[in-house]
């Protein structure tokens, strides 16, 4: 019986490994969006918080707090405006990272089908294969039955 070839084997084994390549690709962007989201709402509520106890302050204390407070809360928003950027560029690199995880998933599908079909191809040549040779047994047979009855 003939051992099942396909030559394509090779290129469906480097497209699936992408694909899981790809896939962890994404995972890890997920991760990063995550945690710069995260460092994003930690940084404004810092500073809602400093704003709150600024509230809070006595009159005479809270006016020479107030100055540091607007010093730093521009700082931080020059933060959070540079993390937001670091947000949005994460989410475009995740985007086309996507795309190119559905094409390659896409391929490793077509290439898998494509395996299938000629997988079924392959059993029904040896059906075929199989059958000729038990039908030219047969053959034989018969003609040795029919010589040996004469």
């Amino acid at each position: 019986m003939k051992r099942f070839v396909w030559t394509l084997q090779r290129l469906l084994d480097v497209t699936a490994q992408r694909e899981l390549s790809l896939r962890a690709e994404l995972f890890a962007l997920a991760r990063s969006i995550s945690g710069v989201h995260r460092e994003i709402v930690f940084r404004r509520s810092a500073l809602a918080g400093l704003l709150a106890d600024l509230a809070g302050a006595e009159l005479g204390e809270r006016l020479a707090r107030q100055i540091l407070f607007f010093r730093q809360a521009v700082v931080e928003e020059r933060r959070i405006a540079a993390l937001g950027e670091r947000l949005e560029s994460l989410r475009g690199e995740r985007t086309a990272k996507t795309e190119q995880f559905r094409r390659t998933r896409s391929r490793r599908e077509t290439l898998g089908k494509l395996r299938e079909r000629a997988r079924r191809r392959h059993a029904r040549a040896l059906a075929r294969e199989e059958q000729k040779q038990l039908d030219d047994s047969a053959a034989v047979a018969f003609a040795r039955a029919m010589r040996a009855s004469a």
